[in-house]
């Protein structure tokens, strides 16, 4: 069976490199190191889901989240959004109002915790 696509959108290269080790037994995993390099691999690999960090270089996760919301080929396509820092409680929120943003995890649990979120919504 062919692994689902899996896209890890962050500009911390250590933190990507840690989930792309987690999640490459299951899925076929891609990495952007900033929102417009996710959105243009979005597009192009179309991946089961994003992992998507807050705080990034160029376009925010916020912006990314939005830009994928308005475009046909990508507006499916569920969001994990991860976070380094809680400081500011109105991130979440703003997350929440973006309809393919399914969960909001920290950074700092347990990266199983992450990829056993992901296998569970692509694969319900």
């Amino acid at each position: 069976m062919e692994k689902k696509k899996v896209l890890v959108v962050d500009d911390n290269a250590n933190f990507s490199q840690l989930l792309q080790c987690a999640l490459e037994d299951d899925f076929e995993v891609a990495t952007a190191a900033d929102g417009r390099e996710g959105v243009r691999l979005a597009g192009e690999l179309r991946p089961a889901l994003i992992l998507l960090d807050v705080m990034m270089p160029n376009v925010s996760g916020i912006e990314m989240a939005r830009t994928l919301q308005a475009e046909d080929e990508t507006k499916d396509i569920p969001l994990i959004v991860l976070t380094g820092s809680h400081a500011d409680k109105g991130v979440p929120d703003l997350f929440r109002q973006e309809r393919n943003v399914k969960l909001f995890l920290s950074k700092a649990i347990p990266v199983q915790d992450i990829v056993a979120a992901a296998k569970k919504i692509i694969h319900g």
